[in-house]
């Protein structure tokens, strides 16, 4: 029902007095480590109400720009359950009740908070109807807000979305549980300033449902893993017209399932990890260990495209484009410009015909006369093949349009364009009729195209019931 904290600066614990099983206190005592006498602190300022269940953390020295400060949070006052902050100066002994920013976790006692880098770490507690948190809250002393933690979907890479509300910019955490008696598995990615947790779970149950677990002989371990930082350094879209007008609160992104719900747990601070122990949650007494790493290796990702999707992206800027063009094509007397390389690896037509040469006497670049078609159909081919998408301003139904849409064809069948064949047909199909079907099925046989000389034969079958 107390708290106790070990004050380095002055060699003492300091207890925060709760009940006393007649009434709720809020007085606070130190024990000298050295002599082993108690004393009363007098101090200045409001101090925290009469509660008991409330939870206590140092943040000392060159994690708190060298300030000794106590902070208490929550509890019970007898009537109702607490979520205030409130900081003793250890140096001068003053209370004082900041204005803190983020979203408030929800009343609750038997939690426990625990102070690492700057930050205070609240898990757990129970609420109103009995009812327990699994939550982790964070506190960040020098932002003196709570930040906003947010669940993050493991299995879609970047993908984070809130679950208590919004935030200014971001921070990511992750949690990560493996080899666990149950739980889940997390991972994380950092950004540009990282704090990290990994939880482990050392036997016990996690406080998922059932009953006290008996003793393992075998010890399972589940790790828990958070990352913290500005991601980018970017901060997202602001709700507000003036970015000024919103608290800037940094966010902790979180995946995965933490230890379950409990509270009257312990929790310690041993270097960088967080020891959290046992609790209970309705009639469930629960004997797990979790240990919280809250500085893991960063996660190491491949989010740059591969050199095949680069390609893909910027090679149509190339399509008919002077620059770098080794090899022009006159079509109708007009010059279109393509790459030899790009030409040849699509199409073995293009490469046998690079091959024997057709190098024009006196010129830098291959020219090649391209007779028997269009400049319009031709250019369209050149764009499938720098972008990969056929013709979509055909209409097959136009007299002109069939044509370029033959004239397409004859050309994806001249330079072994057989996807671009492909596609051709599925256009070409809505405009077989009862007029059109005997000439189509003539142009497929010519151009090699299988399927729509296959579909004029079914039509020619069953015209009259179609």
């Amino acid at each position: 029902m107390h708290s106790a904290d070990f004050i380095p600066s002055q060699n003492k614990v300091y207890v925060f007095r709760g009940g006393n099983g007649r009434e709720y206190l809020n007085d606070l005592h130190a024990l000298d480590v050295e002599t082993y006498t108690w004393r009363t602190v007098e101090t200045h300022g409001i101090p925290p109400q009469q509660r008991a269940n409330h939870s206590s953390a140092l943040l000392d020295g060159t994690d708190n720009d060298g300030k000794s400060e106590l902070f208490i949070f929550g509890g019970w006052n007898g009537s109702e359950r607490l979520n205030d902050i409130h900081i003793l100066d250890t140096t001068t002994s003053t209370w004082s009740t900041p204005r803190v920013m983020g979203v408030l976790p929800h009343p609750r006692a038997g939690m426990t908070l625990t102070s690492l880098r700057g930050r205070l770490y609240l898990f757990g507690g129970s609420g109103t109807s009995s009812k327990c948190f699994d939550d982790l809250q964070v506190l960040d002393r020098k932002e003196m807000a709570w930040l906003d933690v947010n669940e993050e979907d493991e299995t879609v890479t970047g993908n984070r979305h809130s679950s208590f509300g919004g935030s200014s910019y971001y921070d990511n955490s992750s949690w990560e549980v493996v080899n666990r008696n149950s739980g889940s598995t997390t991972n994380n990615e950092s950004g540009d300033r990282t704090s990290s947790s990994s939880w482990e779970m050392l036997g016990g149950q996690d406080g998922t449902g059932g009953g006290g677990s008996s003793r393992d002989d075998h010890i399972k371990f589940a790790a828990w893993r958070s990352y913290a930082g500005m991601t980018g350094g970017q901060p997202p879209l602001c709700n507000s017209a003036n970015p000024n007008d919103e608290d800037m609160v940094p966010s902790v992104y979180v995946t995965g399932k933490p230890p379950g719900r409990r509270a009257g747990h312990t929790s310690t601070a041993v270097g960088r990890h967080i020891f959290i122990f046992g609790g209970s949650c309705g009639t469930d007494y629960l004997n797990d260990f979790f240990v919280l790493d809250t500085d893991p290796p960063p996660m190491m990702r491949v989010t740059e495209p591969p050199s095949p999707q680069l390609y893909a992206s910027r090679l149509r800027h190339f399509c008919n484009d002077e620059e770098f063009s080794d090899v022009t094509f006159l079509v109708e007397g007009r010059k279109v410009y393509g790459h030899k390389l790009v030409l040849s690896t699509v199409s073995d037509c293009f490469r046998a015909m690079f091959m024997t040469g057709f190098r024009e006497s006196g010129s830098d670049k291959t020219e090649i006369e391209i007779p028997n078609t269009t400049y319009i159909s031709f250019v369209c081919m050149m764009e499938y093949i720098y972008t990969g998408k056929g013709p979509t301003s055909i209409d097959v139904f136009n007299s002109e349009s069939i044509d370029q849409a033959i004239s397409l064809l004859e050309l994806a069948d001249q330079f072994f364009l057989y996807n671009l064949k492909q596609i051709i047909e599925g256009m070409l199909q809505p405009a077989v009729n009862g007029e059109t079907y005997t000439f189509l099925c003539q142009v497929a046989q010519k151009t090699n195209a299988n399927q729509l000389e296959s579909y004029c034969r079914y039509f020619e079958r069953n015209m009259n019931e179609l």
